[in-house]
């Protein structure tokens, strides 16, 4: 039998919490600062550089986003994972910030010299290190907080990207005085400066030392375990449902209001304001729910608010439904990367994560694509009359499929995981944290205990 809910005392964990904390504190600071940078330097070359007008046809900007979506993660997603888990992710932090930095002078220097083809090689390598530098930081988290601390902080970090976002965008508008070589010069002294924000922080990361080597076939291998393989599978099947849903509502906006508003920027907006909404409340979700019971009720909800649809005509409805599966994916989304932090084995967590985030990422790639296609070539109400039952599916096969115990996975060192000599330091001596090693961290998957509330 199912529980809905979580029986007992259970551990609360405030964000505000985790910040007072500082080695965790500094890295939320970087990266806030980085991801500020970040999105005023895509801002800059994107939409006054390279791409199509923000106004312009909603087909054209949701193949464009698909475009621009699944290139940095089919270029720098696989090589993210492996060097996350070779060197120190500390020093990649601190040296890919350093290279940020540099692209963004680089970039300014293409401006300035109004070469297109430049500017082109620069956007996409600064889309590469990007991902790059993701996948180094999240592998990290788990080395900053405890197991049960790891939604709280992942959800904290999701809220600070949509702010930094939208500072970044921000900033784009205040700043256009000093033109797209004067912004780009300022992209880099935030990159600089969150530079020295990783630099100073004095807890270990993990990546290099926290094993000597680990066969790719064991890392393969912990997609075989349940609640890894769970993970992934929902959350991918609920992305790509949702790309159809994001891309045959955006066209109908499109068609409702007669050209009068731009269908792909309403609903772009949606998302983004349900997605904000959705890590806000995704600490208070995942300690009240048990994780089968979520994702089974994330797409049973995905399925009611689609096959309502129908029933209420008009643009608000179908946007208020973008929203409702946005916010839905974010608490699942939130509740699967702990998951997979909390059960990747030591020396492979950049990896697993890495093709965890790909897998959903480019699902998310191909639901706009085939919506877009099946919403150009038959219509909108083919496109949703089709997922309803979809997510339906989706409900069905998670409630039944295993998750707790599939095959034990046997990870194979090609030595004894590297001695560590850091603890993890808070600068707060009432507060007794234990030194949670990676391999006393995970579950059935890397044959290790779990804390005292599990968050997986």
């Amino acid at each position: 039998m199912m529980e809905l809910t979580r029986h007992g005392d259970y551990l609360h964990v405030s964000r505000r919490s985790l910040l007072k904390f500082a080695d965790f504190r500094r890295v939320v600071t970087a990266q806030f600062v980085s991801q500020t940078a970040d999105a005023l330097m895509l801002v800059v070359l994107a939409r006054t550089l390279l791409f199509a007008d923000p106004n312009g046809p909603t087909p054209v900007l949701l193949a464009q986003a698909a475009m621009t979506g699944a290139a940095p993660l089919v270029l720098a997603g696989p090589i993210g994972g492996f060097v996350a888990d070779r060197w120190p992710r500390r020093q990649i932090l601190v040296s890919g910030q350093a290279l940020r930095a540099c692209l963004g002078l680089c970039a300014a220097l293409a401006v300035a010299f109004d070469s297109k083809h430049a500017v082109f090689v620069v956007f996409v390598c600064a889309l590469c290190a990007t991902r790059i530098l993701f996948t180094a930081r999240i592998a990290s988290v788990r080395h900053l907080v405890r197991q049960h601390e790891l939604v709280a902080a992942d959800s904290l970090m999701l809220i600070i990207g949509v702010v930094a976002g939208a500072l970044g965008a921000a900033l784009f508008g205040a700043t256009l005085v000093c033109g797209p070589v004067g912004q780009l010069v300022l992209v880099s002294i935030g990159h600089f400066a969150a530079a020295y924000g990783f630099d100073r922080t004095r807890a270990w990361l993990g990546g290099e030392g926290e094993t000597t080597a680990i066969r790719w076939r064991a890392v393969v291998g912990q997609f075989t375990c349940g609640k890894t393989r769970y993970a992934l599978a929902s959350t991918s099947a609920h992305r790509l449902l949702g790309g159809v849903v994001v891309a045959a509502v955006a066209l109908d906006v499109d068609g409702r209001t007669n050209g009068s508003a731009s269908g792909y920027a309403l609903t772009l907006a949606t998302a983004g304001v349900a997605a904000f909404a959705g890590s806000v409340t995704s600490e208070w979700v995942n300690e009240r729910i048990p994780r089968r019971p979520l994702t089974v009720g994330c797409f049973a909800g995905g399925c009611c608010a689609v096959s309502l649809l129908p029933l209420v005509p008009g643009p608000a409805p179908r946007l208020a439904t973008v929203g409702i599966l946005v916010f839905l994916f974010q608490n699942l989304r939130v509740a699967s990367d702990a998951t997979i932090q909390a059960n990747a084995a030591p020396g492979s967590c950049g990896r697993v994560f890495a093709a965890y985030d790909i897998a959903f990422n480019l699902a998310y790639v191909a639901g706009l694509v085939g919506g877009l296609a099946i919403a150009s070539n038959a219509s909108v109400e083919v496109a949703l009359g089709a997922v309803g039952p979809l997510y339906f599916l989706g409900a069905v096969v998670f409630a039944l499929l295993e998750r707790e115990r599939s095959r034990r996975v046997q990870v194979q060192f090609l030595s004894d995981p590297a001695p560590r000599n850091d603890v993890l330091s808070h600068d707060s001596p009432s507060d007794e944290r234990e030194q949670v090693e990676d391999g006393r961290n995970n579950d059935e998957c890397a044959g290790g205990s779990a804390l005292p509330r599990e968050v997986a």
